[in-house]
């Protein structure tokens, strides 16, 4: 027995009893007997007691151990998800940048192949409707009837009257060919194993009509599945939905708007025939002064102008489609400058500008010949083009230099101490760039671009504040040496020359 009791009178207690036993004091000895009797059974209840307590509170300690174990499993699923969902929104805020950065149809097939690295994914698969998008052609995408997508997402999803996105094992696919292509269900494994995203792309302006089907497969059963959310992956499809449909609309625009000028172009010529008669018929008929003469003369220049025009803007419409047929020869190209140099004299002396001509390191002298192979018209409007804007752009009284140089290409640069605004200079030979003129079209470089790239040249422009402004177009040399002679008759001896404005 323990030396130390709960009761601190236990032990005087048992001194009494030995005093009472020594005396033989039966009575005395009886009463502390059973004292000691009481406080043991006392001290027994409060054991039992202390026992029972410490058993209850090990059951709560156990009890809340196993809630402290459930929670921290609960929080790191909580943790896992939250860090699941930011990964995955961090990759689907990538995959809408680059969705983004699309420009045109031709951009679908890198753009798809990016969202399969990013994603991780085994297969990425668009659908697109075949009465709206068969006209583009579109690369990367398959086409389809909208009858037939809408069948398909009907039977991926019965009963639902707006069917939405759509995740699943690839299992419960019933025609997986169909949103992925042929040959997709070639491994058997397919069938049995991975999970797929299957969602329907719909028009923008009218969300009731279907215009495609995008569809993701993963090989991972547990990747798309009914139970999980599907927010981020139908906000991206529905970003590329709209992408597609801004690009096809505005290449209807631009398709209709070129099938206007190509019409107007047509049309432009009916009256112009008369405009290049009438003066013909009257000069024919005599009875003319000489002031009247000249007036005749003048209007027939103007309108074979106009029509030189016209022929120029329908020629640049096929370079644009890349259907224009170069028919080359050996052209010297200083003749050309010349006719340019007159036309644009009245230009030069308004502006007290000075244009000088530089052939081979050394100002031009009258038996000098630079010749490149080429079409004389195209290079006359390129030319007087890319002129015309140095002149425009030149200081008052500054000097606008043409330099023809050879070396492993045929080289002609037209500099002007002007600089090009900051804003265009990334788009300079873009179509319909244009700034600091009233009237600008933003067409002259474009077609000098479009001009020199049918001649198969190269064309490029540096500009700064303190070095002026230079575009360079670079032809390639001839291989074989032509046997016509460069001096061959000019168009432009019969006919005024044809130019364009920026």
């Amino acid at each position: 027995m323990p030396e130390n009791f709960d009761f601190p009178d236990i032990q005087e207690r048992l001194l009494k009893l030995e005093e009472a036993f020594a005396d033989h004091n039966s009575y005395q000895f009886k009463k502390i007997l059973a004292e000691l009797r009481r406080a043991a059974k006392m001290r027994a209840n409060a054991a039992a007691l202390a026992r029972a307590e410490i058993l209850d509170c090990r059951k709560d300690c156990e009890r809340t151990r196993k809630q402290a174990v459930d929670l921290q499993a609960k929080l790191k699923t909580v943790v896992d998800r939250f860090e699941g969902s930011f990964t995955a929104f961090e990759k689907f805020r990538k995959a809408i940048r680059v969705v983004e950065m699309m420009r045109a149809h031709e951009d679908l097939p890198a753009i798809l192949e990016r969202i399969k690295d990013l994603f991780g994914l085994r297969a990425v698969s668009l659908l697109l409707d075949a009465g709206e998008f068969a006209a583009f052609d579109p690369p990367g995408a398959r086409l389809a009837e909208a009858k037939a997508m809408r069948q398909a997402l009907s039977a991926l999803m019965p009963g639902a009257r707006l069917p939405g996105p759509f995740m699943c094992p690839i299992s419960a696919v019933p025609d997986p060919e169909f949103f992925f292509g042929p040959g997709f269900c070639a491994e058997r494994k397919v069938l049995l194993l991975g999970s797929c995203f299957i969602s329907p792309l719909r028009d923008k302006f009218g969300p009731q009509r279907l215009i495609g089907i995008l569809s993701f497969f993963d090989s991972n059963p547990d990747r798309y599945t009914s139970e999980k959310g599907s927010e981020f992956a139908s906000h991206f499809a529905d970003i590329l939905g709209y992408t597609i449909v801004d690009i096809t609309d505005r290449k209807k625009a631009e398709r209709l708007r070129e099938d206007v000028e190509r019409m107007t172009r047509h049309d432009l010529k009916s009256p112009l025939t008369a405009v290049l008669t009438l003066p013909q018929l009257l000069k024919r008929d005599g009875n003319l002064t000489e002031r009247q003469t000249d007036m005749l003369s003048l209007m027939q220049h103007a309108g074979y102008r106009m029509l030189n025009m016209i022929n120029q803007s329908l020629d640049l419409f096929r370079m644009e489609r890349g259907v224009y047929e170069l028919t080359p020869a050996k052209v010297d190209l200083l003749p050309i400058l010349d006719n340019i140099a007159g036309e644009l004299h009245g230009v030069i002396e308004t502006s007290g500008l000075t244009l000088d001509v530089v052939v081979r390191g050394r100002p031009r002298r009258p038996e000098d010949a630079f010749a490149v192979r080429g079409e004389e018209m195209l290079l006359y409007t390129m030319l007087s083009n890319l002129i015309k804007n140095a002149l425009e752009a030149a200081p008052p009284g500054s000097r606008v230099a043409v330099t023809l140089a050879e070396g492993r290409s045929l080289d002609v640069a037209v500099a002007n101490p002007g600089a090009v605004p900051a804003q265009i200079r990334p788009h300079f030979f873009d179509k319909y760039v244009t700034a600091g003129k009233k009237d600008g079209t933003g067409l002259g470089t474009y077609g000098a671009r479009l001009i020199a790239e049918t001649h198969g040249a190269k064309i490029s422009m540096d500009t700064s504040e303190t070095a002026g402004t230079t575009v360079t177009v670079s032809f390639p040399k001839p291989r074989v040496a032509e046997k016509a002679a460069a001096g061959n008759a000019s168009p432009f001896a019969s006919a005024p020359p044809r130019s364009a404005t920026r």
